[in-house]
């Protein structure tokens, strides 16, 4: 761990005092940047464009994959990147910027010149069209110079869009060759890579079987950076590639009906054509069918945020984002994050223990599984696997590193037993669930995490008689 520079130490107090008097905080902010080395200013810099070019969500998974292997820079991350979305980026902005940036760079130029390039299209597309023999002769001025009056007599702005765009269509020839017409008629949007891959395969198959080629082995795949997904099978990935190519010449059909001047077709017809002029059948809809008695989407799970940050180490709800700060100043003074939330807290229910000065995120969270593995010992590693699942990746290092030494219950053995041979497949007898009541569905309980039949506030029913939030009712005894 490297030690905490100046400026960081001065962004620590200022969180500190933004909590309590924001107007203060943003008094000491000059003086507090004007601490930072240029290092540090190149760190905010980079922070800032990621934040102008990608979402919250995208900026921080590219954090943790950036510096990963960039141990100097994680007490940057943790006191410098905000735990909210700062609003920086805006989807317009975004792009046009990333166009500039890719523009400069082939170009190799500045963003400031490809921006100049881009405004400078609407006077150049109004100049009167000249033959080539005045590029390099021209003649005296025979108009006024630029004036606001002479501007008026132009039109307004959507007149001059409107010549911009008329001026910009393809002029059609008198006569179009019979090459470029028999071409459109017969092979426009065909697809005949699908057949040479068809005849390809055959050919490669009848030479493996003559023993004319190697049989092909499986070879491993190797993620390239944090969350990389593994390719898609060839045959999927020609699957996936033959329907997009159906619905874009869909599209193509009744982009040219519409220039035509023509009714639009229904959906089913233009992907009806399509298939039929790309000889691509059977990929022009991959819709999925919908379930029986319903559409198979649970509205309560999809209506969750995702959990973000540690849970109440006493009763395991999600916290506020206050309650998640390194130093928390809720008892008055200023201590450690306690694990607690704002209820727990109240009740005086026992929490983290207070952490010596100048600790790091890293303390923090081996605090956090200290906790769980004394106090929730046949728990710890489910409560552990949970955070792993939505954690950062040094924190994910770190959980794994913790499990593998912790004496918990429930340690995968070194040497495991060898496997039994395999059984004949036998029939099992058929097994029938509990009848779900109403208002019911199979689910896994929030409370005992139970997969089982669970109400709409998904908790079952023995959990909320535990609980107290149902009564069950007394059976009356006949006289």
């Amino acid at each position: 761990m490297t030690e905490s520079s100046a400026f960081l130490d001065a962004i620590a107090a200022l969180d500190i005092t933004f909590t309590t008097d924001r107007r203060a905080a943003r008094k000491a902010f000059p003086a507090a940047l004007a601490l930072a080395t240029p290092q540090e200013r190149e760190f905010l810099d980079r922070l800032a464009d990621t934040f102008t070019l990608h979402p919250f969500e995208t900026a921080m998974k590219c954090f943790d994959a950036q510096y990963a292997a960039e141990p100097e820079n994680r007490d940057r991350l943790v006191a410098l990147v905000p735990e909210t979305d700062p609003a920086l980026f805006i989807r317009d902005r975004a792009d046009r910027h990333a166009e500039m940036q890719a523009r400069a760079v082939r170009n190799k130029t500045s963003v400031e010149d490809e921006y100049s390039a881009t405004h400078a299209g609407l006077p150049t597309a109004e100049l009167p069209r000249t033959p080539m023999r005045q590029w390099r002769n021209p003649p005296a001025r025979t108009y006024l110079a630029p004036s606001r009056d002479t501007e008026k007599s132009r039109g307004t702005a959507e007149q001059i869009k409107f010549r911009i765009a008329r001026r910009a269509k393809r002029r059609p020839v008198d006569l179009e060759p019979e090459l470029v017409t028999r071409y459109v008629a017969e092979n426009l949007y065909t697809d005949t890579v699908d057949a040479e891959m068809t005849d390809a395969r055959a050919a490669e198959t009848r030479a493996r079987e003559r023993g004319l080629l190697a049989r092909p082995q499986s070879g491993s795949w190797t993620p390239r950076f944090p969350g990389d997904k593994p390719p898609l099978d060839s045959e999927e990935a020609r699957t996936v590639w033959n329907h997009l190519y159906v619905g874009y010449v869909a599209e193509q059909h009744q982009h040219a009906l519409a220039l035509a001047g023509k009714s639009a077709v229904s959906e089913d017809r233009a992907l009806a054509d399509a298939a039929t002029r790309t000889t691509l059948h059977g990929y022009s809809d991959r819709r999925t069918a919908i379930p029986f008695q319903g559409n198979g989407l649970d509205y309560d799970h999809e209506a969750m945020n995702p959990v973000r940050g540690w849970r109440c180490v006493s009763c395991f709800i999600e916290r506020a984002d206050t309650d998640q700060h390194l130093i928390h100043t809720h008892t008055g003074g200023l201590r450690s994050d306690d694990g607690l939330c704002d209820i727990c807290r109240a009740d005086g229910r026992p929490g983290l223990p207070p952490l010596p000065a100048r600790f790091t995120a890293r303390d923090l969270a081996s605090a956090y599984m200290r906790f769980f593995a004394d106090t929730y010992p046949d728990a710890a590693r489910g409560l552990l696997a949970e955070v792993r699942g939505r954690a950062p990746q040094w924190l994910i290092a770190l959980i794994d590193e913790f499990l593998a030494t912790a004496a918990l219950p429930g340690t995968t053995p070194t040497d495991p037993d060898p496997q039994p041979p395999l059984a004949p497949a036998q029939r099992q007898p058929r097994r029938r669930g509990p009848v779900l009541g109403a208002g019911q569905r199979t689910g896994r309980c929030d409370a005992c995490t139970q997969i089982t039949a669970v109400n709409t506030d998904n908790l079952c029913t023995p959990c909320l008689v535990w609980i107290g939030l149902d009564t069950p009712a007394t059976p009356r005894r006949a006289a």
